[in-house]
């Protein structure tokens, strides 16, 4: 089933409901969709949750009638070694956003010079990335993609 931004969908397992905001493509082949629930108390956000398409079902039309889902194309940059143009940080490039109401951005995970440490990533907009112009290193993603989704990240991830 295609997933349209815009529309309401229910978790399958969870029951939990809401409209789609937001998409959230991993170099790993995974996808996975933030539902953004309504409040029952207008001054009160509830915290949007992630979801694989095959967990969930259409609800209704939800604000689909309000608003344009975005297009968008391939990603550009998944396993490239990156830069943000703004602060000159290098990075591979894991992953993508697109947001019903933002720019799209790429996540670039960070390695820290100390391999003991753990890496960190950014969320850039679009306009910010650039492929670097002598990279040390770059993957093809078909090398890390697996026959099923990928694991993607915590709630916490997912766009609002």
């Amino acid at each position: 089933m295609e997933i349209i931004m815009g529309k309401t969908y229910r978790d399958i397992v969870s029951g939990f409901e809401g409209i789609c905001t937001g998409v959230v493509e991993w170099m790993y082949g995974c996808q996975q969709y933030t539902l953004q629930p309504r409040s029952d108390v207008a001054s009160k956000k509830e915290k949007p949750s992630l979801f694989y398409a095959k967990q969930l079902e259409l609800v209704d039309d939800g604000i689909s009638d309000k608003v344009e889902a975005p297009t968008y194309g391939a990603p550009a940059f998944f396993g490239k070694e990156c830069v943000d143009k703004v602060t000159g940080v290098h990075g591979m490039c894991i992953g993508r956003g697109i947001g019903l109401f933002s720019s799209p951005q790429y996540i670039l995970e960070i390695q820290p010079e100390d391999h003991d440490k753990s890496s960190r990533y950014e969320w850039l907009d679009e306009g910010r990335v650039v492929a670097a112009k002598n990279p040390t290193r770059e993957i093809d993603p078909q090398e890390v993609k697996g026959d099923r989704p990928g694991s993607g990240f915590p709630p916490e991830f997912a766009l609002p």
